[in-house]
């Protein structure tokens, strides 16, 4: 496999994304919304952190809506459903693969009538197999977060590509 094509994979499966990782929030960062708001959205990038090293395609597919759209290198995925199709053929395309850090810096986030808008960037390191030496990319990323009934928050438009 190219290079390019594992940090796509690898970068795929970070958004497919808190024990291990935490966020790490820039002092610049301007959010404008609830304090409980936040807190949800807060929650939500901390699920994304710890299913995403966890390498867990099943609790990446929880944090998606039901009509979630990823845009990525390559073609867009769109629904939950094919997006954790997505993410469970990878795994078992690339085995070996493990997500050693996952760490979004979230820019600016705005919470307007139950959604979400929200820009940064994030560092990640990976290994393609077990004896492999550790590979690390930066990249950016725009998401539109949907609030739920019961005041949870997820993922509706996720889109990211390599920072340079």
């Amino acid at each position: 496999m190219k290079h390019s094509n594992r940090v796509l994979f690898i970068a795929g499966l970070l958004f497919v994304s808190v024990a291990l990782a935490r966020i790490e929030v820039s002092p610049k960062l301007r959010s404008e919304g609830s304090g409980q708001d936040l807190a949800g959205i807060e929650k939500l990038h901390q699920q994304d952190v710890a299913a995403t090293l966890a390498g867990d395609p099943k609790a990446l597919a929880n944090l998606w809506t039901e009509d979630a759209v990823r845009l990525e290198p390559g073609p867009a995925e769109i629904g939950r459903a094919l997006i954790h199709t997505h993410d469970e053929e990878q795994k078992k395309e690339h085995p070996e693969v493990k997500i050693l850090t996952y760490a979004p810096e979230i820019k600016d986030v705005k919470v307007v009538d139950g959604w979400a808008f929200e820009w940064g960037y994030f560092n990640s390191s990976y290994r393609d197999s077990v004896a492999g030496p550790a590979k690390s990319f930066r990249g950016k990323l725009l998401r539109v977060l949907q609030k739920q009934r019961d005041g949870s928050w997820r993922f509706s438009r996720v889109m990211w590509n390599l920072a340079e």
